[in-house]
């Protein structure tokens, strides 16, 4: 039987504390060579169809020691300004319509055990990836976070955030100024926690312990001359200034995606690996890495575990952390989490496994 299971069946099925334990067990055995293996995520890009405008087929892919998960997305994408500012968007057949599911696979026999959509899923795994991080970077004391952004990745960081510290204040910009400010108050009323709609990027540092970049924009978000002592840094939208990048004092990956069998020479750290139409150019920022911070100054989770002061010197030093390119890692972790906590509450439409059998030797 395998299970097709939409954002309605996984919305009640998802908590962040339970994410946050199933990555970090997961990149505890990838990290020491325990278990766990993937590749880089994969984009596909078309040439453009219209000025700004690209097909896209994404893939991630990775299995664990009882399940494999691939990880399809079908965009169009998009790329506009917003107050001088390049943003990428995108949607699947029309605007406000997307494509993105996880298929699970039993490792054991190879069979299809569930069709995942991934909105949620997507939004709160990113989530508790950044939450890992300020886990075992972030000063102890840390309580107040800034947030730049206001769609469904900042909700899902204070909703993992909240699990790893005693969050006390959010202070959030968008460009929007209706969606921040609506941001504001559904923290205030869904999590207890005194939030606040700033006007301008730089307010977002003030007073903050923690800043987490959730924007859809393209290039530079982070700005080092807003970087106090003792901040610790994450980013999933944009990317970090070169000043940014000097100001971080310890930068913490959880983990990399190993070479290829038959390139075993060939290393590779980038966000994802594209194939692009336009000249093998990527159509599109967003697809490397979101800091470029000096290779000294890194440390791998591996040597974390095993040696914890290798991670934050002091209370003033300036931290970031990453996931790295291991995304088949985390989504092999989280869609089995959700595939048996949906066999146990009985929900999701269940479909019969033959019906993705052929008899044809492929």
């Amino acid at each position: 039987m395998t299970l097709l299971l939409n954002n309605v069946d996984l919305e009640p099925l998802i908590a962040p504390a339970e994410f946050i334990e199933s990555l970090d067990k997961a990149y505890r055995a990838y990290a020491l060579g325990e278990d766990g293996i993937c590749a880089p995520r994969i984009d596909i890009q078309s040439a453009e169809m219209t000025p700004q405008m690209n097909y896209q087929l994404g893939l991630a892919v990775g299995m664990s020691d009882k399940y494999a998960a691939l990880r399809i997305k079908s965009d169009v994408v998009t790329r506009s300004l917003l107050d001088g500012k390049a943003r990428k968007d995108k949607y699947c057949v029309e605007p406000g319509t997307y494509m993105g599911l996880v298929l699970l696979f039993n490792r054991g026999n190879g069979e299809l055990l569930a069709i995942l959509h991934d909105g949620l899923l997507q939004k709160m795994r990113v989530g508790a990836d950044s939450a890992l991080g300020i886990r075992y970077m972030a000063r102890e004391n840390a309580h107040v976070v800034g947030i730049l952004g206001s769609g469904g990745m900042a909700r899902a960081h204070v909703a993992a955030v909240s699990k790893v510290r005693r969050v006390d204040k959010i202070r959030i910009y968008s460009p929007n100024r209706q969606n921040r400010e609506n941001f504001a108050d559904e923290i205030k009323r869904s999590h207890d926690i005194d939030a606040v709609a700033v006007e301008s990027p730089e307010m977002v540092y003030e007073g903050a312990d923690v800043v987490s970049s959730c924007a859809s924009a393209i290039g530079p978000v982070i700005h080092g001359e807003y970087l106090k002592p003792g901040m610790h840094v994450t980013c999933i939208g944009g990317a970090l200034d070169q000043a940014a990048n000097a100001k971080i004092g310890k930068a913490l990956r959880f983990g990399t995606a190993p070479a290829p069998a038959e390139l075993p020479d060939v290393s590779f750290e980038g966000e994802c690996i594209t194939f692009s139409q336009s000249g093998g150019k990527a159509a599109h920022g967003g697809t490397g890495r979101y800091a470029n911070i000096p290779a000294d100054r890194h440390v791998s989770f591996a040597a974390l575990i095993q040696d914890p002061a290798l991670g934050r010197q002091n209370d003033d030093q300036i931290t970031f952390s990453e996931r790295g390119n291991i995304h088949g890692v985390q989504f092999a972790a989280i869609a089995g989490l959700l595939f048996e906590r949906a066999q146990k509450a009985g929900v999701g439409e269940r479909l019969s496994s033959e019906m993705f059998l052929q008899s044809i030797r492929n």
